[in-house]
């Protein structure tokens, strides 16, 4: 649990303002996937994160959030 609440830490602080509008995938505190299709995002970052937690969000362009915990 200690590695999703990292993620959604480094969410709610980081600039993430170059993925705006995007979905991006978080391991460990840092981005390792972006892109438009959350499916996509989230099997290009199983590639990296072997068994790692994986928290999968959208950048919103505005002030809305999403957060998506997988794993």
């Amino acid at each position: 649990m200690a590695k999703v609440d990292k993620n959604y830490e480094f969410y709610i602080k980081a600039d993430l303002s170059e993925y705006a509008g995007k979905w991006i995938a978080i391991v460990d505190g840092k981005v390792v996937a972006s892109g438009d299709d959350p499916e996509h995002v989230y099997m290009s970052a199983e590639k990296s994160a072997k068994d790692k937690e994986i928290s999968l969000a959208y950048v919103p362009r505005d002030e809305l959030l999403i957060l998506v915990v997988v794993g």
